[in-house]
């Protein structure tokens, strides 16, 4: 099972994120939870505000989760950008998710499929 540290400041995003990484077979972690180890985390969302922000927060991930997969999600990306891609692979992150997204795009984004009962 995957498990995704989630950082999301709205709580409605949060639980709608949960229940679709559980839909697709993963986990959602939330940051400080006890017992969380580096060792326990597959991949990292991580909410940004905006994109002045995304370097010092990358940077902070990074450092404290090396070799982890990070997805970033914002409503200041645009659905369908192609810039999205280009940017992802400079910022060196996974994926980069336009808010709002869909169940499909969170599961595309962090390589999980449908669970059998929802197939």
């Amino acid at each position: 099972m995957k498990r995704v540290l989630v950082i999301e400041r709205d709580r409605l995003y949060r639980e709608l994120i949960r229940e679709w990484l559980e839909a697709g077979g993963a986990e959602a972690l939330w940051p400080h939870a006890p017992g969380v180890t580096r060792a326990d985390i597959d991949a990292i969302l991580v909410d940004v505000g905006c994109q002045q922000q995304t370097h010092s927060i990358l940077t902070s991930w990074r450092r404290s989760y090396p070799g982890t997969a990070i997805v970033l999600a914002s409503g200041r990306f645009f659905p369908g950008d192609r810039a999205n891609n280009a940017m992802a692979i400079r910022l060196g992150v996974t994926h980069i998710l336009a808010k709002p997204f869909t169940r499909g795009d969170l599961w595309a984004a962090l390589g999980l499929r449908a669970t059998p009962a929802l197939s």
